[in-house]
């Protein structure tokens, strides 16, 4: 049976305890860590704190093995605030255990102090941090190899998406199981195509906010990755994409938050054109997979409340993501990394540049201090855009130290889904349809701007 399948580990201290004194020498006091698959304790020494990890009986022998393989290798890279895999008085990587289901692996890795991301106060520095200590990650992997990396049957691999695309029968919302099958669809038509041309490597696969260790006293400073157990073979612009859908969980401004993750990776680890625009639709898809694991495992496990119950972020973030038109989406993914937002932006520039051309308002906007101004719940307090209080929302936006000589502007961004276009005053009598996509840049301005 495989470790989904396997009952964990559960020995006591005592058998713990005696298991670290034979295979290490060490001896100290035990607290037991909360672990999916196996049974992990903090070891607390006078020589210092370690993590004892003993494996799931039907855990994948040289899954273990690539662990162990990448851990050395990150360890000779210099990447900080990794655990160190601690060498057996037999000078093993690891030792053999009985877990009370079948032989376990049990190995000792150091402790990476600091507390984790999960319950650190968010930052847009802090975002920045993650993705530049994913790039490190990423940087110091280029290279290694490990034939136990290849998994093509692991479920949480985002390469594997497809292989999930049927339990979205398993959503029991019909409008997020609608939601979902277009995902997928999409994913099928644009994104999957294009997947053989992406370079590949060995990825983590799970930075989610328990797994990453943020700076004691500098909680903005990301300074460590715990838990290599997803580890596999896969599309190198797949980490990013992971990190993303989790960073942008309970992110206030997805913008925002999606562009410092993104420039901060790129800043330590380039990605290519192509990575860029197949960015934005991976993230989702790995929201899509894991709401889809969680129903189908809901729908065999009935009486487990919290299958569906931690479901809720990730659909929020699908239906806010809905709001926005994807290829803005791609757009910003791709100005985050470093290029154009659009192929063809160069030779509009261009052109802009060899012509005379005069700002729509003036003070130039190019000149101002500027907001979105965004119609996807980004502003819960703002009014509708034809109510007389929105004059005065937009100049309460103005930043408080702004100096009086600098002009403040709203922008409404392109391609934006609106359903204020459903109202009566956009009615056209030429036609039935009704547009649902902005497809113009709004400026909003004070009262006597000109123009």
């Amino acid at each position: 049976m495989s470790a989904f399948e396997t009952p964990p580990p559960a020995l006591d201290a005592t058998a713990l305890a005696e298991l670290a004194r034979r295979h290490w020498g060490l001896s100290g006091t035990l607290s037991p860590l909360i672990s999916e698959r196996d049974q992990n304790a903090r070891l607390e020494t006078d020589a210092g704190r370690f993590v004892l990890k003993l494996s799931n009986a039907g855990e994948d022998r040289g899954q273990l093995a690539v662990q162990a393989a990448v851990l050395r290798h990150l360890e000779a890279q210099g990447l900080a605030g990794i655990p160190r895999l601690i060498p057996t008085l037999a000078g093993g990587d690891a030792a053999e255990a009985e877990t009370g289901f079948g032989p376990g692996v049990l190995r000792l890795v150091t402790w990476v102090d600091g507390p984790l991301l999960s319950g650190a106060a968010r930052s847009i520095a802090q975002l920045s941090s993650l993705g530049a200590y994913m790039g490190r990650l990423t940087r110091a992997l280029q290279g290694f190899g490990h034939p136990g990396a290849f998994r093509p049957g692991f479920l949480w691999s985002l390469d594997n998406a497809s292989d999930v695309a049927d339990w979205v029968d398993d959503i029991a919302d019909p409008g997020r199981r609608t939601l979902v099958r277009a995902l997928f669809a999409r994913y099928g038509a644009r994104i999957a195509p294009r997947l053989s041309g992406l370079r590949v490597s060995v990825l983590h696969q799970d930075a989610n906010d328990n797994n990453v260790i943020v700076d004691a006293a500098d909680p903005g400073r990301v300074a460590g990755l715990i838990d290599f157990g997803d580890m596999a073979h896969g599309r190198t612009i797949n980490e990013l994409a992971i990190t993303l859908a989790y960073a942008l969980l309970d992110a206030p401004d997805l913008y925002a938050a999606a562009r410092a993750v993104i420039a901060g990776y790129v800043a330590e680890f380039p990605i290519t054109v192509d990575e860029a625009e197949v960015l934005f639709d991976l993230m989702r898809m790995r929201l899509a997979m894991s709401v889809c694991i969680s129903s189908r495992r809901a729908r065999e496990n009935p009486g487990n409340d919290y299958l569906t119950i931690s479901q809720a972020p990730a659909f929020a973030l699908l239906e806010r993501f809905d709001r926005i038109d994807p290829e803005f989406m791609v757009a910003l993914c791709r100005k985050a990394a470093g290029f154009d937002a659009t192929r063809g932006a160069g030779a509009v520039r261009d052109h802009l540049g060899r012509v005379a051309v005069s700002p729509v308002v003036l003070p130039d906007p190019a000149r101002a201090a500027r907001i979105a101004v965004l119609t996807d719940g980004t502003h819960p307090d703002m009014p509708a855009f034809s109510d007389r209080t929105f004059d005065g929302w937009l100049a309460a936006q103005r930043p408080a130290g702004l100096p009086d000589g600098v002009a403040f502007y709203g922008f409404g961004p392109y391609g934006e889904k609106r359903s204020v276009y459903a109202a009566d005053q956009f009615a056209d009598a030429a036609s039935p349809e009704r547009r649902t996509h902005h497809t113009g840049i709004d400026i909003f301005a004070p009262k006597g701007t000109p123009v």
